[in-house]
């Protein structure tokens, strides 16, 4: 007589991941890797995706049992999928392991809807300046920390025949960056997230401010010339050479940097404006897991992420990808400019993500082309009525 016992055969976990480099695919199979090891009676099946393909996929994700741990994003992007109910609330795995000390509130609220948890905070990365210090010391220039040293920087460059500021607008992204900061230090994290809600028009004055600030910097040809033929990386090896004396972009792009001589790099947060020092906003997506609604296997996919919120996984992981891991006690043998990067969120009152990610995806799509255009033809009234038609328009 044979006596079935589940126990001895290993239990399945099902995890899909968005991987599209190399260093996201060391740092996550080498988190499941650990995990498989402290846990020997769970083995790890694990889909990757590239980036698109994977948000092409995501709600079928949701919808069907395919997985059972899923990568995302925070802000709007996950707060839609819990108010159709297909993300699980994971609240008690927070009181249960203390994960409220972990985590700063601001990354807390970033992944919170009406009193209950829906995911896992692991990396995120902080938009802000990287300069080149030996090109600033022979000018005799100092990192600025607002808005009117900021300009005066960018004068004192250009008139040393060297473009102040690169942007790469192939990627349509870094534009709306120079939009989110601008909106964010004039105007406030609140207004900001009223108007990616659609809750408020592009055709108040404090929109029209921000506009004005930009298209301040593009008239006085801060700006490298042909922006539109570069994307954001290619902005690496020019800012090395001293051919340009700024660049704005995530510190992701630390990675990228020469390690031989990274130290000839500083950074500085985004100016902050006269009268408006009292308080700052940062500009920082954040990378989450989240267990599917769906998921009949809810228990193991908590111990995953119990696993993973723990400080020294997520010191290793977020080490491997070259960025931030929002945990407060994993922030260990940081390099100079990830530590810098971490002490300007951790001093900031509260973040954002990306407009892409704050804004529902329809409004994203339409309205980031239109402030792209912008940096090419600084037409404000033109812009301000093409983002209030397309607020009407998704937000009838």
């Amino acid at each position: 007589m044979f006596i079935f016992c589940a126990d001895v055969f290993p239990k399945e976990l099902r995890i899909a991941l968005s991987i599209s480099n190399s260093a996201q695919r060391m740092a996550n199979y080498a988190l499941i890797s650990d995990f498989e090891a402290a846990y020997p009676d769970i083995n790890v099946s694990v889909t990757a995706f590239t980036s698109e393909v994977y948000k092409e996929k995501f709600p079928t994700f949701l919808a069907n049992k395919h997985f059972d741990v899923l990568y995302w994003h925070a802000g709007e992007r996950l707060f839609e999928y819990i108010k159709q109910g297909e993300v699980t609330a994971i609240t008690e795995l927070y009181h249960q392991n203390a994960l409220l000390e972990v985590f700063d509130q601001s990354v807390v609220r970033s992944v919170s809807l009406q009193a209950e948890i829906y995911a896992l905070p692991m990396s995120y990365y902080q938009i802000g300046f990287y300069y080149n210090t030996a090109l600033f010391t022979k000018l005799g220039i100092e990192a600025p920390n607002t808005w009117t040293e900021f300009l005066e920087v960018c004068a004192a460059l250009k008139k040393n025949n060297v473009p102040p500021i690169f942007i790469g607008s192939k990627s349509n992204w870094p534009a709306t960056a120079w939009f989110d900061y601008l909106n964010l230090r004039i105007n406030g994290l609140y207004y900001h997230q009223q108007l990616l809600r659609g809750e408020t028009s592009f055709l108040e004055p404090k929109v029209r401010d921000v506009f004005t600030k930009l298209k301040t910097l593009i008239e006085a040809g801060y700006f490298i010339s042909d922006h539109q033929q570069y994307d954001w990386k290619q902005g690496i090896a020019p800012l090395f050479r001293g051919m340009t004396g700024m660049v704005m972009f995530g510190n992701y792009a630390i990675q990228d940097f020469p390690q031989a001589k990274s130290t000839e790099i500083g950074f500085f947060k985004f100016p902050l404006f006269d009268g408006k020092q009292d308080e700052y906003f940062e500009e920082v997506p954040l990378d989450v897991l989240l267990i599917p609604s769906i998921s009949d296997k809810k228990q193991l996919a908590e111990t995953f992420l119990k696993f993973a919120s723990k400080s020294e996984n997520q010191q290793r992981f977020n080490q491997t990808l070259g960025i931030i891991s929002p945990n407060k006690f994993a922030q260990v043998n940081n390099s100079e400019l990830v530590q810098k990067a971490y002490d300007v969120i951790a001093n900031s009152s509260g973040i954002s993500q990306f407009f892409d990610r704050d804004a529902k995806s329809e409004f994203a799509e339409k309205t980031m082309p239109i402030i792209d255009a912008f940096l090419s033809k600084p037409d404000i009234e033109s812009t301000l009525i093409q983002l209030e038609k397309v607020r009407f328009e998704v937000f009838p």
